[in-house]
């Protein structure tokens, strides 16, 4: 995984190129939205696929970590529908191709999920939020056991990391009261999280079930995948439900009944410990103020990627409405969702 947001320089004529050289795939090609990583959707006569030029960052090793996880998920009937690699024409999961300027990137191809994106739901319903709990720790328990030398690298969303992010990008935003408005954030995380942190479980991790990588049915109450799994990491397995209710309760009406209502899916099918659900609103809002400070970093990088921002001013609404939150009545609502004390 790259920390790089510079988009691989291929336009779509090159890339349509590529997929045919390489993989055998010949037809329309649409940019799709991509944070690091150039995704292309090819629609052929043998169906829909993704054909995805990866940063030149990006390390080899990562992917082939991503291929292995999708097979176990596809083992453990964790979703619906789980994207597999496709072989090239030369048998390999993994090519290389250069760029006009010499660089090196990986590219592949996955199948195209057909599902709506759970952003696209305005009104998030407990049934789906259940589900994505649910799903989540299934996902979790297939990957038990589970290690990858790709999965050692730097990475920019690793939530162990988040005060050292907070202090290299903070004076990137755009105004004190921003300013003002992550450090009280900050210092919770400092005081409540970290004396506990050797008590937090280990794991392999999804990282990102953001909105935009979670796939639902279309009556919006099922969970069909996750895409990206680009952020995977080990880390503290509480993260995993932590980051997911962060962007559930983005635009809604009762964010932290929507925070609860995921926390107690997940539980339900793999359960937390006290110390890990009482943290749940501390890395939420932690979460929320590594995607403004990390945001404000990549669109310095690269100001016309505008799905670098897409999230932007609700995660500051948001911090708002949450720095009026007491702690301690947000443990209590934590641990209550989970029939605990």
């Amino acid at each position: 995984m790259s920390d790089s947001c510079l988009l691989p320089a291929f336009d779509s004529t090159a890339a349509a190129d590529i997929a045919r050289r390489l993989f055998g795939l010949e037809g329309a090609l649409k940019l799709l939205d991509g944070e690091r990583d150039l995704n292309f959707l090819v629609t052929s006569s043998h169906g829909k696929f993704v054909f995805k030029i990866a940063n030149a960052l990006e390390s080899p090793a990562m992917l082939e970590c991503q291929h292995l996880v999708f097979q176990r998920l596809a083992e453990a009937q964790v979703f619906p529908l789980v994207a597999t690699a496709l072989t090239s024409v030369n048998g390999r999961l993994i090519e290389t191709v250069r760029d006009a300027q010499g660089i090196e990137h990986c590219c592949r191809v996955l199948p195209f999920l057909e599902g709506r994106m759970m952003a696209e739901i305005a009104d998030l319903k407990a049934e789906v939020l259940t589900d994505l709990g649910q799903r989540l720790a299934l996902l979790d328990i297939a990957l038990q056991g589970f290690s990858h030398a790709g999965l050692e690298r730097p990475l920019l969303w690793n939530m162990e990391q988040a005060l050292n992010i907070l202090e290299s990008y903070k004076p990137l935003l755009a105004s004190d009261a921003q300013h003002a408005l992550v450090e009280h954030f900050e210092n919770g995380f400092r005081e409540q999280v970290l004396p506990v942190q050797d008590k937090l479980r280990r794991a392999v991790i999804h990282n990102d079930a953001h909105r935009g990588n979670v796939l639902v049915d279309e009556d919006g109450l099922q969970v069909t995948s996750i895409i990206d799994f680009g952020d995977m990491v080990n880390s503290w397995l509480v993260v995993e439900p932590a980051i997911a209710a962060t962007y559930a309760m983005l635009g809604q009406v009762d964010p932290l009944g929507n925070a609860q209502t995921l926390l107690r899916g997940y539980h339900q099918t793999l359960p937390l410990t006290s110390t890990e659900i009482s943290l749940v609103f501390e890395l939420m809002c932690m979460r929320l103020c590594m995607s403004v400070c990390i945001g404000a970093h990549q669109r310095r990088l690269e100001p016309d990627n505008e799905y670098l921002g897409i999230d932007e001013q609700q995660c500051w609404e948001l911090l708002a409405e949450l720095q009026t939150v007491n702690y301690r009545d947000a443990r209590t609502m934590m641990l209550a969702a989970c029939d605990l004390k």
